[in-house]
């Protein structure tokens, strides 16, 4: 045991001399500048000024070493821009908070002039296109970075708003491509499976935009009634005139008889009772949960997720979008207004809601939900990616919830400056490892090399989980999958 812990703290004094001590000496000038702001970040002892790097990673590793489409190219270059403008808005940040008020200002402009460049020249897209697309998607970013700090405040770190910042903009990029310039894919399921997601997602978007409009007279569950009925109307007119007039069935049909699916969804319905039942009595009881139960619901969730991907990783990604969308219209609802739906979901969400829950939103369960999800978007060609699919599942399904329950109860001794403790570590990363091995084991993962790749994954997540200030569900997964990344080429 000393010796294991004495290599991980040599690595990480290494990383800390080499790496680390540039990146805090940044940290703290735009600690300072944003004090003399007066913007008020989520309290933690680091910015976490390093994530906005992932994502964009992530994205240029896959379209510069798999068979990507043209939209999927298209969308990691824009992220290019958006990686570039992070880095000039963390550098202005560091020497004056002036950036902050800025709207647009010349760093817009040379990051999406590189983004225009790059998909001009290197995809023989249209100057005109290239041009709108970039400089679209950088100011849309600029906008919702600001939004992010300056308005929500106590909800994001900076680095934390970086990369939902980066996640909406490519999202929302990627679907007004997808469908004003038909840029289509070959598979005829994952076309159909796009149309309904796409079609669900825009409508909460216009769902929570009502809501978000309503008068204080017209909080009300008549006017959610009316506000759900006519998004309810809108998507049946939207997917009728798409898929047809049988899209109903089709829809029913694909989701519950096609390729003997009831048993799945039983299974997944089966798992929601019991978090709905966790969730109800806990509330009932008014007893404040503690980390380790709300672990249960990592647990719960992960199970759905590993399922999904393992045995129908198509039907999974439809339930994945639309339980997406249920999750965003239940935190719309809590801060609606709109009695008693607002005051029950409160109350559940002050017994469960986590330290780091402190500001406008509720973004803990949404950023779990998204980081067991967002693989299924990211890595293309899923027939031999089931460990990088597997990414979000193993990283804070098992990894995470592990760590924090085996600490909890038999950690003793605590990192340098940080409540997780050592023996969480090694569970953290022996739990990934064991979970790989009974995949194979009952021949549910057939990925080369998983087990190796596994451990790689696990080491490097579970050091980044005893160390960052961040929340674990944003950064673990996308850290984990740039690992596997990695891995992936190495063999």
């Amino acid at each position: 045991m000393p010796s294991l812990r004495t290599l991980f703290q040599l690595i990480l004094d290494q990383l800390d001399s080499k790496l680390i001590k540039p990146i805090k000496c940044i940290e703290r000038q735009v600690s300072m500048n944003l004090q003399e702001a007066d913007i008020k970040t989520r309290p933690a002892n680091a910015n976490g000024l390093w994530c906005h790097i992932l994502l964009p990673v992530i994205l240029l590793v896959y379209t510069c070493f798999d068979k990507v489409s043209l939209l999927y190219k298209i969308t990691s270059l824009i992220s290019v821009g958006l990686l570039s403008y992070c880095m000039l808005f963390i550098l202005f940040l560091s020497a004056s908070n002036i950036v902050l008020k800025a709207p647009v200002y010349t760093g817009c402009l040379a990051s999406s002039l590189i983004a225009t460049v790059i998909l001009h020249v290197f995809l023989n897209q249209g100057l005109l296109f290239s041009i709108s697309v970039t400089s679209t998607s950088t100011v849309l970013f600029a906008w919702m970075l600001r939004l992010c700090i300056v308005e929500c405040h106590s909800t994001f770190t900076l680095g934390e708003a970086m990369i939902v910042s980066q996640g909406l903009v490519l999202f929302t990029a990627m679907s007004v491509m997808k469908f004003l310039f038909e840029m289509h894919s070959d598979d005829d399921e994952m076309e159909f499976i796009s149309v309904i997601v796409f079609t669900i997602l825009s409508t909460l978007g216009l769902i929570v935009t009502a809501l978000y409009f309503l008068k204080d007279t017209q909080r009300n569950l008549k006017s959610l009634g009316y506000i759900v009925g006519s998004a309810a109307i809108f998507v049946l007119l939207i997917l009728h005139s798409i898929l047809g007039s049988d899209c109903l069935i089709v829809i029913i049909h694909y989701i519950f008889i096609k390729e003997n699916r009831l048993q799945i969804i039983s299974f997944w319905i089966l798992l929601l009772a019991l978090a709905v039942c966790a969730l109800f009595i806990r509330t009932k009881l008014a007893v404040k949960a503690s980390t380790v139960t709300r672990k249960t619901f990592h647990v719960l969730a992960s199970l759905v997720f590993l399922s999904g991907i393992i045995f129908d990783i198509n039907l999974m990604m439809l339930a994945a979008g639309i339980g997406l969308g249920v999750l965003i219209f239940v935190e719309a609802l809590r801060k609606s207004g709109i009695e008693p739906i607002s005051s029950a979901l409160q109350s559940a969400f002050l017994v469960y809601c986590d330290e780091k829950d402190c500001g406008m939103f509720a973004m803990t369960p949404i950023y779990l939900y998204v980081g067991l999800a967002f693989p299924l978007l990211i890595v293309p060609n899923h027939e031999d990616r089931e460990l990088e699919l597997l990414s979000g599942v193993l990283s804070i399904g098992v990894g995470d919830t592990a760590a924090s329950w085996f600490g909890s109860r038999f950690g003793f001794n605590k990192w340098p400056d940080s409540n997780r403790t050592f023996e969480g570590t090694i569970f953290n990363i022996l739990s990934q490892i064991g979970t790989v091995y009974a995949l194979q084991l009952f021949g549910a993962l057939r990925a080369r090399h998983a087990l190796s790749r596994a451990a790689l994954s696990a080491c490097a997540g579970a050091l980044l989980e005893a160390r960052t200030a961040q929340v674990d569900n944003l950064v673990l997964p996308l850290a984990a999958l740039a690992t596997l990344q990695l891995s992936r080429l190495l063999y």
